[in-house]
């Protein structure tokens, strides 16, 4: 699969390249600055590697009316990345659309070479043959056009004749290339397989060979030389020559991926030339590794075997035993995984996170699989599993996503019931008249203390502006003046007239005190009635203000229809989500317990091999008993004392 997310990544570099320089052949001078908004936040993720969140941008610009001003450069991107993402149709009506208008012949190159690459990674090769038909009439025309894209072309060709079981054609291809050696090793190796199928042995060891000649340092191409030199045995094994096989084998790596198969492939040939204790050795080594690998299984049943030619009756009959019981008990553990291995299960037993940022383009460092799934290492590496993982992976980020914009939209929601609340105060406050009535209460008080003011000012009334004491003391002295003026007091109080020149002298000490503060005074009242004209200004302010936004503010109705339509369809694609989710575990079931009752088939054909070798052998035993009978001092064959 990382060879896969690679050649995505190529597309797509390649394909942006492609824009840019379709865009310069348009213009005297290249673009500085980017002319649309949505273009540049494209290009942002582009570069970021966030290619879901490009392609996001480049289809929201298009629902929007468009990208200006970048030519074909959009519509290239969105063409490269809906074809990494698998979505072939659509990538095809826009690359249609494209090479329908007059648009420059490398990116009609590049637009037919990765349809055709695509189609040929989906096994889809007539399709694949059609689009590359199409570069080739365009490379007859213009040489030029195809000269950065000659390798991968002469690659893929290789490749599709390859698939179509056409050696002769692939042969020609290879003949007339110039590749390197890192293309030339994947191609020797394709070929030698295809030779192997058709049983070929001798061409295949040759091209098997020349991988062999390589030197590589990189672990991917060590990989595929340990992968030519198993390949190489086997083909030695089968057209006879053991010897050699028993060479190539052992020219793996022992810390190769393929050293388990290399091993028995090793075993068998050492069997074939009568080498039993080296094939032992190889054998031994492979029985005590996992039964999940199928080489180890077998090593469980060719041990026996190899003790049986050898003559040891007794250890074989103790090794098929022994191997009897490791497969039971390895069948139980695959009832078991088979019979669990449903929902979050499998989710977990395959490492299948939602990971926020994860991207089918890009290859998650996270372990893909579980130890007790170990016999899925092979369908693990298929593309078609990959693909159906990524498709699941991508499902739940789809089902993540969907969950999450249905709690954005409940609180998109609730704040407009909010807003529409706190509209329906707003106006409860003007249809009541509460702020209209506090206006007009303010008013009031504020026309009475400007008729007080006016009147104090016009009688110069200085004992009106008296506050706190000066003001108790005031209406106390004019009680007591008014008191010493009643003739009732007068004719009967010796002292009256003492009192009243007493009273007028203090009330007189008032009256100038009040006349000395009463402009300060006046000017404190002028001001507390600008103080009130001010606040009844702000609050008719406020009040026309609340009418306007009132009168003025927008629907909020349609914004709720908005909101409801999109929870509508949140709903039905939540549904739909969930039931493609549910499809797609099913299916990844479907497929990994297809290959664990394979598995248990293989391992209960090797148990019943392993019964019938136990019984036959039992068998014998009780043959040679019975001739014991005739000779008592022969040894026993099952005691495994015989000699080496």
């Amino acid at each position: 699969m990382a060879a896969v997310n690679r050649a995505l990544l190529l597309l797509l570099v390649f394909l942006f390249t492609i824009a840019a320089s379709s865009a310069l052949a348009k213009k005297e001078k290249p673009l500085t600055t980017v002319a649309d908004l949505r273009y540049g936040v494209a290009l942002y993720h582009y570069h970021q590697q966030e290619y879901l969140q490009a392609l996001t941008e480049l289809l929201i610009a298009k629902e929007r009316g468009g990208i200006q001003g970048h030519g074909d450069n959009p519509a290239l991107m969105e063409g490269g990345f809906a074809l990494a993402y698998g979505l072939e149709r659509y990538s095809a009506s826009i690359f249609s659309e494209m090479l329908a208008d007059n648009v420059p012949e490398k990116s009609q190159v590049a637009a037919w070479y990765y349809l055709a690459k695509m189609r040929y990674m989906r096994g889809d090769w007539a399709m694949a043959e059609s689009s590359l038909a199409h570069v080739k009439a365009i490379g007859d025309s213009n040489k030029n056009s195809i000269n950065a894209l000659s390798n991968d072309l002469d690659i893929l060709n290789i490749n599709l004749a390859i698939k179509k079981n056409n050696r002769e054609q692939a042969e020609a291809f290879l003949e007339n290339s110039n590749l390197s050696d890192n293309a030339l090793s994947y191609l020797y190796f394709n070929l030698g397989s295809l030779a192997a199928r058709e049983q070929d042995f001798t061409t295949a060891i040759e091209y098997y060979n020349r991988i062999g000649k390589i030197e590589h340092s990189d672990d991917e191409f060590r990989a595929l030389h340990d992968k030519a030199m198993t390949a190489a045995g086997y083909s030695f094994l089968l057209s006879g020559d053991y010897a050699s096989a028993m060479g190539r084998f052992s020219n793996v790596r022992v810390d190769s991926a393929l050293s388990g198969r290399a091993l028995l492939g090793y075993g068998w040939a050492a069997t074939e030339l009568q080498q039993y204790s080296e094939a032992l050795k190889v054998w031994s080594h492979l029985s005590r590794a996992s039964l999940a690998d199928e080489n180890s299984q077998e090593a469980l049943v060719a041990m026996p075997y190899a003790y049986e030619k050898m003559g040891r009756d007794g250890l074989a009959l103790q090794e098929f035993k022994k191997a009897e019981y490791s497969f039971k008990n390895e069948i139980n553990r695959l009832d078991d995984v088979i019979a669990n291995l449903s929902g979050d299960t499998l989710l977990q037993a395959l490492r299948i996170e939602n990971e926020d940022g994860i991207d089918w383009l890009t290859q998650s460092d996270t372990p893909q699989l579980a130890p007790q799934l170990s016999y899925l290492i092979a369908l693990f590496s298929q593309e078609k599993f990959q693909l159906g993982i990524q498709e699941l992976r991508a499902l739940l980020g789809v089902q993540k996503n969907t969950v999450e914009w249905q709690q954005k939209l409940a609180f998109y929601s609730d704040m407009l019931q909010q807003r529409e609340i706190d509209r329906d105060n707003k106006a409860a406050v003007i249809a009541q008249e509460t702020l209209k009535n506090q206006i007009n209460n303010i008013q009031r008080k504020r026309n009475d203390l400007a008729l007080k003011i006016e009147t104090i000012a016009g009688g110069k009334d200085y004992l009106a502006l008296a506050s706190g004491d000066e003001a108790n003391l005031i209406r106390r002295a004019v009680r007591a003046k008014k008191a010493v003026s009643l003739p009732a007091l007068r004719e009967d109080d010796p002292f009256i007239e003492d009192t009243d020149e007493a009273v007028r002298w203090y009330y007189g000490m008032l009256l100038w005190n009040a006349s000395e503060n009463f402009s300060d005074r006046l000017w404190q009242a002028v001001k507390t009635l600008n103080s009130l004209d001010a606040t009844i200004d702000e609050l008719q302010s406020n009040y026309r203000n609340i009418e306007k936004i009132l009168s003025a503010a927008p629907d909020l109705q349609p914004f709720r229809i908005r909101v409801a339509e999109a929870n509508a369809r949140l709903e039905r694609q939540n549904i739909e989500v969930n039931r493609a989710v549910a499809a797609s575990k099913e299916q990844l079931r479907q497929q990994v317990v297809s290959v664990l009752r394979e598995q248990r088939l293989r391992v209960e054909h090797y148990l019943a091999q392993s019964r019938l070798s136990v019984a036959r052998l039992y068998d014998k035993a009780r043959l040679l008993q019975e001739q014991e009978a005739f000779a008592p001092n022969s040894p026993n064959v099952l005691s495994g004392e015989v000699d080496q």
